[in-house]
């Protein structure tokens, strides 16, 4: 007997809406040849319905115990000027040489820290990489394992109550 999976959490669901368009399969293809990244399909799928997102107001969305999420950060064209686009964050990534270049920063949080997916083309998985120690995630990247793709980090993310820690 096969389980059917409840579909993916859609950006409706906890961003705020805005007016600029989705991304366009052009855009996907600049930012893919520009930074040698391959964004997973359930990502795409995502950034089709909304560029990216600041999280509803009046809500703390996180992922397990880390801090309220902030955004999604968009691609091509910014939906805020306080938000900066993927583009930008892997461009100052690349110039850092830091970071592996397939690490693409997609979500942050209220302490300034981001989401990272592996865009390889083969691997998937979600990192929380905090910006004071960027060591770790090149040491014991295990240790800053999010999610096992963009869908369970999508599924992982839930409403903290008033009052909890």
């Amino acid at each position: 007997m096969r389980l059917c999976k409840a579909p993916m959490k859609m950006p409706e669901e906890f961003l705020e809406p805005h007016q600029e368009p989705c991304v366009s399969e052009e855009e996907f293809a600049a930012l893919e040849a520009a930074y040698g990244v391959v964004l997973p399909e359930d990502m795409k799928a995502f950034y089709r319905r909304q560029n990216g997102g600041r999280m509803k107001s009046g809500k703390n969305f996180v992922l397990q115990d880390g801090l309220p999420l902030t955004a999604f950060h968009p691609i091509a064209r910014a939906f805020a000027d306080c938000y900066l686009t993927l583009n930008t964050l892997l461009e100052w990534q690349q110039m850092d040489g830091f970071l592996p270049n397939t690490l693409v920063p997609f979500c942050s949080d209220a302490g300034g820290d981001f989401y990272y997916i592996q865009a390889d083309g083969r691997n998937e998985k979600v990192y929380y990489i905090f910006h004071e120690d960027d060591d770790e995630y090149l040491d014991h990247p295990e240790d800053c394992l999010a999610a096992d793709s963009f869908t369970d980090f999508l599924e992982n993310i839930r409403i903290r109550p008033d009052g909890e820690a």
